[in-house]
């Protein structure tokens, strides 16, 4: 009983998004192509927080607002924020640092074990997958976030 209570506990905590299946530190240059479709956009609806897992010492804010599209590779959509993206680290559950910088919300073209994420500019450029978006990210379509392709 006591083994089945815990499995229990365990999948409604990752049913319910408070754990990230990913991690999602990621840093990786992406070159990309211009895009411009006035048909491909992302509506963060009051905003989104991501925190790297349990710990929650890294989060990350996706502000809310109407993200377009700006470019594409193979892979994924580039959705530019309407603000900057929010990033924070913790300490004893208070802000240690944080910083604004010009991003967005990148989709993934057809199924991908990351659908989604966080991207920077880089210097050349090309993008910078910055935090990875699992399937808690997919659960929230249509609550947080929508998108119009």
């Amino acid at each position: 009983m006591r083994h089945l209570t815990l499995s229990l506990l365990v999948l409604a905590t990752f049913f319910t998004g408070c754990v990230l299946p990913l991690d999602p530190a990621w840093s990786e240059d992406r070159p990309v192509q211009i895009a411009h479709d006035s048909t491909k956009t992302v509506t963060v609806i009051e905003g989104m927080v991501f925190y790297n897992g349990l710990s929650q010492t890294r989060g990350l804010r996706f502000p809310p607002g109407t993200y377009t599209l700006e470019a594409e590779d193979a892979q994924y959509y580039y959705l530019r924020s309407p603000a900057p993206l929010e990033f924070r680290t913790f300490a004893n559950g208070q802000s240690t640092d944080g910083r604004d910088i010009p991003g967005g919300i990148m989709i993934a073209k057809q199924f991908n074990l990351i659908p989604g994420g966080g991207y920077i500019d880089g210097d050349k450029g090309q993008k910078v997958a910055i935090w990875k978006l699992g399937s808690e990210f997919l659960r929230i379509e249509g609550r947080y976030w929508t998108k119009s392709f």
